[in-house]
């Protein structure tokens, strides 16, 4: 793995293979980084505060909010396992399994980035299906972050790191997947376009749960009351950020070459999003990087 240093912007390059059974790397500045359950914590100095400030108290939140799986024998079976069957999210990322299988099915063994990858669940499946992988995120819980590797049997690579310094990684990949997360942006669409650099040539980024909302009154509401609920915890939001898309957000997507797919799953519901404006309407999007302006065959999606 090629990597800059996120403290001093050296370059310098870890052995996929050690790493992760090792208690931690440096850079050739002396930057130390830890390695804790096989994940590598590389973020900076006043990074590493900042979540430090943030991550107990919200680990805390959803722990009450009954988010997080406690169960280790659930995790190699996400995202159908029967422990989570019925569950609407977990449901819609069955989807995304599906739009993703169906994806890669023809491209072989690819190098693939899990932008925003929580629990490793995707990363997990991808790995079994013989792809390199490498899953990043923000959040290292045990039971609600990266540390859940530790419950997988595949083989794959996750850092912790700063989801905006995507530099860090000094490398390129086949296959970009940016896990429901776009919207976690303070301007979704630019910042799908920044990861862009992190695809390789001939490769693609893929886009999923985005859900756009012809009126988002109703959800700037909800995320208010969130914001109120960290606040009275003694905390607030860890970034800026949006927190919802909408059909602006869909037109620029458009127009920055990412073609857009409804769920096939989903059509009944985006039926009804016609008739009800706060209701989301439930896309996918792919990007290629070969400059080639032909979308991607339906019957491939």
């Amino acid at each position: 793995m090629q990597l800059l240093c996120p403290d001093c912007r050296r370059p310098f390059q870890i052995d996929d293979a050690t790493w992760p059974q090792s208690a931690g790397i440096a850079c050739p500045s002396g930057h130390k980084f830890a390695v804790r359950d096989g994940v590598l914590e590389f973020v900076d100095a006043v990074l590493a505060q900042r979540l430090a400030d943030f991550l107990p108290p919200f680990s805390t939140i959803r722990a009450g909010d009954d988010k997080r799986l406690v169960d280790p024998a659930v995790y190699p079976l996400l995202p159908d396992a029967p422990a989570v069957r019925g569950n609407h999210e977990w449901r819609l990322r069955t989807y995304d399994l599906d739009v993703i299988s169906r994806l890669l099915a023809k491209r072989g063994r690819q190098r693939i980035l899990d932008f925003g990858a929580w629990n490793g669940w995707l990363s997990n499946r991808l790995a079994a299906s013989g792809h390199q992988i490498t899953a990043i995120d923000y959040f290292v819980d045990e039971y609600d972050g990266l540390r859940a590797r530790k419950f997988y049997d595949t083989n794959w690579l996750a850092v912790q790191m700063n989801l905006e310094d995507l530099d860090v990684l000094d490398m390129q990949f086949d296959v970009v997947v940016v896990n429901r997360c776009v919207q976690f942006y303070a301007d979704p669409p630019a910042f799908a376009e920044y990861v862009k650099r992190k695809v390789a040539p001939g490769g693609l980024m893929l886009l999923t749960g985005l859900a756009f909302l012809r009126d988002p009154s109703q959800r700037i509401a909800g995320l208010a009351a969130l914001r109120q609920q960290y606040q009275q915890h003694g905390f607030d939001f860890f970034k800026p950020m949006k927190g919802y898309l909408d059909f602006d957000d869909k037109a620029l997507l458009a127009a920055q070459g990412c073609h857009l797919y409804t769920y096939r799953q989903l059509l009944a519901a985006n039926a009804r999003s016609l008739l009800a404006p706060s209701a989301p309407r439930y896309y996918y999007a792919i990007w290629l990087a070969d400059g080639d302006d032909g979308q991607p065959r339906r019957s491939d999606l």
